[in-house]
């Protein structure tokens, strides 16, 4: 089983950069690739204020980028057959002993392996935003998925100073989007019924459910609460919750209007580059020290 000393960053955009900033920090040769020039640009002052001394390579070649891989990183867009294609692409370039991730959030692993003379090579490595400051990857296996590929990606996540957990079903969002999307479904029914604000729905999760959450997950936390109180609130709320399939007609209409969020300067909020940057800062300097508190609480 060969040692990993290059890896393969595939994909510049703010996760790919993040991801190039873990993996020159922990001393790997780095290549970084984008079609864009500009967008290696942007990565590479990411990169170079956040690693004082970083051997990354920066290139518009993807067989250059993939020359003497140990390790592939792929961060482009949550698109199937765009992915699909960029591992049918990679995979006769790198060696039978390069690991091949996948950092999707949402497409089954499975389907991706698919195009691959080889499908147990492929991982998902969700790795979360900002990768350098969030503390844990979500493994995901396909399902060809090798054993001892999850526990290749298990070491090197421990050797990253990265806590792991393992989703061993390839179901669609995983294990945390999936929590994720079921908070938002409700949040957007509380706006949508005007039972809540924007602004009152963000901060009852900031003010409550965020410090609780980082100190216990929902599963301790219901023991603290008592099961049997879970059990007699649960026949009042989870009849009433809501179930919707699809997003709310006022928020596709944002969508249609272009009003895409931070990306547009408009979204649920108007943005701007200082209040985006400030926003941002903020995220970071929460995240870093609510992970800090965890970690010496261990």
């Amino acid at each position: 089983m060969s040692q990993i000393n290059k890896v393969a960053v595939i994909g510049a955009g703010t996760m790919g950069a993040r991801i190039a900033v873990v993996m020159a920090r922990a001393g790997y040769r780095v290549s970084l690739y984008s079609r864009s020039q500009e967008t290696l640009d942007k990565a590479q002052a990411i990169v170079e204020s956040r690693v004082a001394q970083a051997d990354v390579q920066y290139s518009t070649s993807l067989e250059s980028c993939l020359a003497g891989a140990d390790m592939v990183s792929e961060n482009v867009a949550e698109d199937v057959a765009l992915k699909q294609h960029l591992f049918s692409l990679i995979e006769p370039l790198v060696s039978a002993e390069c690991l091949l991730t996948t950092n999707t959030s949402s497409v089954s692993i499975t389907q991706l392996a698919s195009v691959l003379n080889d499908p147990q090579r492929l991982i998902g490595m969700h790795w979360f935003n900002p990768a350098d400051t969030m503390p844990m990857i979500e493994i995901v296996r396909g399902e060809k998925t090798a054993d001892g590929i999850c526990q290749r990606i298990r070491d090197l996540c421990e050797q990253l100073g990265k806590e792991t957990i393992t989703v061993k079903q390839d179901i669609p969002g995983f294990i945390i989007n999936r929590l994720q999307y079921a908070m938002l479904r409700e949040a957007l029914y509380l706006v949508s019924a005007g039972i809540g604000s924007v602004e009152d729905v963000d901060r009852a999760v900031q003010r409550t459910l965020a410090p609780r959450w980082a100190a216990m997950g929902p599963m301790k936390l219901m023991d603290f609460a008592g099961l049997d109180t879970v059990e007699k609130v649960a026949g009042i709320l989870l009849p009433a919750l809501d179930n919707s399939t699809v997003l709310p007609c006022w928020l596709l209409e944002k969508v249609a209007a272009k009003q895409l969020g931070v990306k547009s300067g408009e979204g649920f909020y108007s943005w701007d580059e200082q209040s985006a940057a400030a926003a941002m800062r903020h995220r970071e300097a929460i995240v870093t020290r609510l992970t800090a508190r965890s970690a010496d609480d261990e």
